[in-house]
């Protein structure tokens, strides 16, 4: 028998049309996981998550996790003088606009089955916490809708085969995460939301940080059983495995003959092989279970 998909109803449940089931009647209190392929998991408060992209062509994983969107508290037990902090946003019915208002649909929005001059699905209002913040999704200060397509099915958010899930973009993001952790001196925390249960479950935490040198410390620990790849220098304690990252952050700019020689560094872009390579242990145990369309993640930071 094939294991429950974490994220969807109960079996009984689950035959019915998952579009018509999870369409707003009202504003809805929302939190996010980790977007991929262009597609943002909303988890609804409840048991749901219902995928979606964005019709206007806004790449949510540009914005989501770094800081940029309001927060609120999470639900995982912290040390005295931490908090955790995850996203929230609220999830507004579809609406009816005149057919010359709807936006031009992006490639990805068109291979979901979205039809331009029409309302698709629900409209994900965010609200910016950071100017940086505004002006990726345009939020003039009160707040930005994104128009999302209608709830996709897990074959249309992942794609028909492995090969269509995009890792390098996937990775990208955690190592975007990462960086963010180690700037904000935060423990980075993914977790997996499982059938049925509106709590998320613990996957894997890393502490970090950078020191005076620049370079990022991740102290890697997960209850996983990981024995491939880096996790092969990996310490045992108490049931978890434990690894320890060190990265120079010079060592993840582009090449100085793009930018000359004495380029500076606040200036030079960042490698993307080497981004990869930094997140490669974190992308290995958080895809491990298998379920990279249920995955989550928050920041605990100190107060």
């Amino acid at each position: 028998m094939e294991p429950a998909i974490p994220g969807l109803p109960p079996q009984d449940d689950a035959d019915h049309d998952l579009t018509a089931a999870a369409a707003p009647t009202g504003p809805q209190h929302v939190r996010f996981g980790v977007p991929f392929n262009g597609v943002v998991p909303i988890w609804h408060d409840g048991a749901e998550i219902t995928w979606h992209r964005p019709t206007d062509g806004t790449d949510l994983a540009q914005v989501l996790g770094l800081g940029h969107v309001e927060t609120e508290d999470g639900p995982s037990p912290v040390p005295e003088g931490w908090s955790e902090r995850v996203e929230t946003g609220t999830l507004l019915p579809p609406t009816a606009p005149d057919a010359d208002a709807c936006p031009v649909l992006d490639d990805a929005a068109a291979a979901s089955g979205a039809e331009p001059g029409c309302a698709v699905g629900p409209v994900l209002m965010l609200k910016a916490i950071t100017p940086s913040g505004r002006r990726a999704i345009n939020d003039p200060g009160t707040g930005a809708p994104v128009p999302l397509s209608a709830p996709l099915s897990i074959e249309e958010a992942m794609g028909v085969t492995a090969g269509d899930f995009d890792i390098t973009g996937f990775s990208v993001h955690i190592a975007r995460l990462m960086l963010r952790a180690a700037r904000d001196r935060a423990i980075l925390l993914f977790t997996l939301r499982a059938p049925h249960d509106p709590e998320a479950h613990h996957l894997l935490s890393a502490p970090s940080e950078v020191d005076d040198d620049g370079v990022l410390h991740f102290h890697l620990g997960t209850l996983l059983e990981m024995e491939s790849g880096a996790w092969e220098q990996a310490q045992h304690s108490g049931g978890m495995a434990l690894l320890d990252l060190d990265v120079p952050y010079a060592s993840l700019l582009a090449d100085t003959r793009t930018h000359g020689a004495h380029a500076d560094p606040a200036q030079q872009s960042l490698d993307l092989e080497r981004l990869v390579a930094m997140a490669q242990p974190v992308v290995d145990a958080i895809l491990q279970p298998g379920f990279p369309f249920a995955l989550g993640c928050s920041f605990i930071i100190p107060d």
